[in-house]
């Protein structure tokens, strides 16, 4: 149990004083320590239940109203909350004054490598994107410290934006395509990018030119999965298995509210799930893997289509447009292309689906723009072969957020990080 929640006030109940024997007794790092618990559950209940008056969260968390107060005269402070008119009552009394979360000082910064990309988003702590960009290019084709030194230019050139609009940067989040020990921020590998291990968090923190700031990094499939969680539809949902589609494939379960990982958190290679396994050889070591079929280029090769990268951002060229305009007039080629990855994406799930049996699975990346040339198939794959799938409904959605779903996930999760810990936001003071 949070021990915020099994006393009245800050250090002990509100209804006796024995504040000054609990500082002896514990210390400054242990009074600071629970001030931050304090502040962050605190922030956390704002943040998920939307406007609040100091009473209703005293009330809700099991603090005392003046420590309530305390905690929310230092998150202003901190440029984490702000006041927003008055609560409506329906009973007598004097009504309280709304605190929310603020949208006029920290932002969090989502950085983005993929294979033929580069992305960088902003958002604020009400989640609203105050600067996003896409970059496309080939990063197979030029050294990792070179594309490393573009991924900084871009962050550099976000940052140097938002904080002349007088907003403050608190840290960034790197999305990479490839599996990351999320402890040390280390890409491990990223075998489409032909990357071995990289101290990605390291250089991309030197890059930024901003000591201070936050930094971390973490599977892009993953943080697409909490960019919906975050950003999107992923509340309403249940509990949801998160496929991303672009060159490579990954995917993120998410069970509670919460995103599933493994002990070393490097799970959620659906992409290098065995399909056929005479097909061609894969970047892994292995053979006939699913994104082997159903990934950008070989949806492209399969559909007799050659053409430059391109991603589902929507740029006017690109394989992905190519491929829509042909599934759109029906073209066969590209049809039977499209059907043949919808019952590989089938195959594939109906296993994720039987291990899981999640509520919904959710198509994102490249696999939203072509949902509805990949459902039937991969619905009936699904039906024939997941157990589960035949004794409970589970719903397949087109993910809304689409190629953004990454790096506005990996913004989020540098927001979350302030809300569990909001000493990460210094005060005008310190």
């Amino acid at each position: 149990m949070n021990s915020s929640r099994m006393h009245g006030g800050e250090f002990g109940s509100g209804r006796h004083s024995g504040t000054a024997t609990t500082a002896r007794r514990h210390g400054p790092a242990r009074l600071r320590s629970m001030r931050r618990q304090n502040l962050s559950l605190v922030l956390r209940e704002v943040m998920e239940k939307g406007p609040r008056s100091r009473a209703s969260i005293a009330e809700a968390v099991g603090l005392t109203k003046s420590t309530v107060s305390s905690l929310v005269s230092e998150l202003m402070a901190r440029g984490l909350l702000s006041e927003r008119g008055q609560e409506a009552r329906g009973n007598v009394g004097r009504p309280g004054r709304l605190v929310a979360l603020s949208d006029e000082a920290v932002v969090a910064l989502g950085l983005e490598i993929n294979v033929d990309y580069l992305a960088v988003c902003v958002l604020d702590l009400t989640g609203g994107v105050r600067y996003e960009r896409f970059e496309r290019r080939d990063n197979r084709e030029t050294p990792v410290q070179e594309t490393l030194d573009a991924l900084g230019e871009l962050g550099r050139g976000a940052l140097e934006t938002v904080e002349a609009e007088g907003l403050v940067p608190v840290g960034a989040t790197i999305a990479a395509p490839g599996l990351v020990e999320v402890g040390s921020g280390t890409l491990l590998t990223a075998p489409n990018l032909g990357w071995g291990e990289t101290p990605l968090q390291m250089e991309v923190a030197v890059r930024l030119r901003r000591p201070h700031l936050y930094v971390t990094a973490d599977n892009e499939a993953n943080l697409a999965a909490l960019g919906e969680l975050w950003q999107g539809h992923g509340r309403e949902w249940g509990d949801f298995i998160h496929i991303s589609g672009e060159i490579g494939v990954g995917a993120a379960v998410v069970v509670g509210g919460e995103l599933l990982r493994s002990g070393t958190g490097l799970g959620g290679e659906l992409g290098h799930l065995e399909i056929d396994p005479g097909g061609a050889p894969c970047d892994c070591g292995s053979r006939g893997c699913l994104e082997g079929i159903v990934g950008q280029e070989a949806l492209l090769r399969a559909a007799q289509l050659e053409a430059d990268v391109g991603t589902s951002i929507g740029l006017p060229d690109g394989g992905l447009r190519l491929l829509l305009e042909r599934a759109e007039k029906g073209d066969k080629a590209t049809l039977d292309a499209l059907s043949d990855a919808g019952r590989a994406l089938g195959r594939a799930c109906a296993a994720a689906v039987n291990l899981f049996a999640p509520n919904t699975l959710v198509l994102g990346g490249i696999f939203a723009p072509l949902f509805d040339w990949l459902i039937e198939p991969l619905r009936a794959e699904l039906e024939e072969r997941a157990f589960v799938a035949r004794h409970g409904k589970i719903a397949i959605v087109r993910s809304e957020l689409g190629a953004s779903a990454a790096v506005r996930g990996a913004a989020s999760l540098t927001l979350h990080a302030v809300c569990a810990d909001p000493y990460l936001v210094g005060t005008p003071a310190s």
